[in-house]
């Protein structure tokens, strides 16, 4: 691969890493929000006393919550495969740059 190919590939990386790093923040962000309805909803069904039924909300929310867990690990899991690929790339171009000083001197 030449370098400018080389480059225009980690500029393509690093441009994907971070939208993937954009979208687990707002995933955090959608369970943190989860989590306080979680909570807002506990407390309204302990005001309401042992005898209150439980509230079917209650397990949707934690449905989504599962769910948002998952898209959470699998944009983990790219991350980590765009991560090492960049860094493959990065190696790559060192030892094109490298090879090219060698020609030169």
């Amino acid at each position: 691969m030449g370098l400018v190919a080389s480059q225009a590939r980690i500029l393509m990386l690093t441009s994907r890493k971070s939208d993937l790093e954009f979208a687990m923040q707002q995933i955090s962000q959608r369970r943190m929000m989860l989590a306080q309805a979680t909570m807002s909803l506990a407390q309204t069904q302990m005001a309401a006393g042992p005898e209150a039924q439980e509230d079917p909300r209650s397990a949707m929310l934690q449905q989504v919550d599962k769910m948002l867990e998952m898209q959470s690990l699998q944009f983990q899991t790219l991350h980590k495969t765009v991560s090492t690929e960049l860094e493959s790339v990065q190696k790559i171009i060192d030892k094109n740059i490298e090879r090219s000083f060698k020609y030169v001197a």
